[in-house]
């Protein structure tokens, strides 16, 4: 069964961590690299990668 996530909310988990870091476990390459594409044309002041399955997230310029 598919996870749906509240992007909203991990932005926000995203901008309150300390590191400025998100690793994020997705069901495949391609949804990682879907989601990616997503979030960057829906959030500014973000960078955001693929390795793989896992979408890394990040806060430009770190904490």
């Amino acid at each position: 069964m598919r996870k749906v996530r509240d992007w909203s909310a991990v932005i926000d988990r995203l901008n309150n961590s300390t590191k400025g870091e998100l690793k994020i476990k997705m069901g495949s390459p391609g949804s990682a690299q879907v989601t990616r594409c997503r979030l960057l044309a829906e959030w500014s002041n973000l960078e955001a990668t693929t390795k793989g399955a896992t979408l890394q997230l990040r806060v430009p310029g770190g904490r």
